[in-house]
């Protein structure tokens, strides 16, 4: 069940979207997404340190869902990366429309599409010190997450401009390198 500040937070997020999208980036304060979502602007800098944030919120919550979702030992290591990218991709299926409006945005700011590359680090980051907790050397880790992570900001690139299904976009994108995963088939 979604709490009361879980709710404020959603009112919040959505709302800078729709000021983003409808009014510009630039010309969107905190306090317009304050009062479009109808809380105080203290409820949003309780929530967010800046505007930016807004659209960057969930980046704490997804770095959880990708670790939580890496089995302990992550063997074969690129299928239990694939795994990972499976709950990312069930995750995001949902809010289809919504991620669309924020990747055009993000293509649209140059310091949105900053932040985005540094929230994309921290989950490379985070992922390859799990799988250096859980045993696999520094290097296999970080190589095999930057290439995973790679694969899906390109099945993600193409999913929030077209027509087809996020987690076969991963697949595709797999195959596309010639890379087989252990134990899955590569798609023709």
């Amino acid at each position: 069940m979604v709490n009361r500040r879980e709710r404020s937070r959603e009112r919040l997020q959505q709302a800078a979207l729709e000021l983003f999208t409808r009014d510009g980036y630039a010309e969107t304060t905190a306090v317009a997404i304050a009062e479009r979502a109808g809380v105080t602007e203290r409820t949003f800098y309780r929530h967010f340190g800046d505007k930016r944030e807004a659209l960057f919120g969930d980046g704490d919550r997804l770095v959880r869902l990708l670790v939580d979702a890496l089995p302990d030992p992550p063997e074969p290591l690129d299928q239990a990366l694939r795994d990972a990218l499976s709950a990312l991709a069930a995750d995001m299926t949902p809010r289809r429309e919504r991620l669309a409006q924020r990747a055009a945005l993000i293509r649209a700011h140059r310091e949105l599409a900053e932040r985005e590359l540094l929230k994309g680090q921290s989950w490379a980051e985070a992922l390859a010190r799990v799988l250096i907790d859980r045993g696999v050397g520094e290097l296999t880790a970080i190589a095999q997450v930057e290439v995973a992570l790679a694969l899906f900001r390109t099945a993600f690139a193409l999913w929030v401009t077209g027509e087809d299904d996020l987690e076969s976009l991963i697949d595709q994108a797999y195959a596309a390198t010639g890379l087989p995963l252990k134990g899955r088939p590569v798609p023709a």
